[in-house]
């Protein structure tokens, strides 16, 4: 009998996890080339991601609730 695995490569920019609603802000886990795991935080003024403050940490992304598909076009809708 022969197994296949579905296989999802970990490319660097790759989204992990999120976007997920912490507090006030939104926020997701980015894969980076050493197969680390980088916190970004949504820019809605310049509709941009960049890196979140050190004061947020990954348990915080993993058990934030997510945003639906829905309500993510119209936060990241830009004018």
């Amino acid at each position: 009998m022969k197994t296949q695995m579905m296989r999802v490569e970990n490319l660097p920019g790759r989204v992990l996890v999120g976007p997920k609603k912490l507090r006030n802000a939104y926020v997701r886990i980015v894969s980076q080339r050493d197969g680390s795991g980088r916190i970004e935080r949504y820019d809605a003024g310049s509709g941009n991601w960049a890196p979140a403050p050190e004061s947020v940490t990954f348990s915080e992304v993993w058990s934030a609730p997510s945003v639906s598909a829905m309500a993510w076009a119209d936060i990241d809708r830009k004018p």
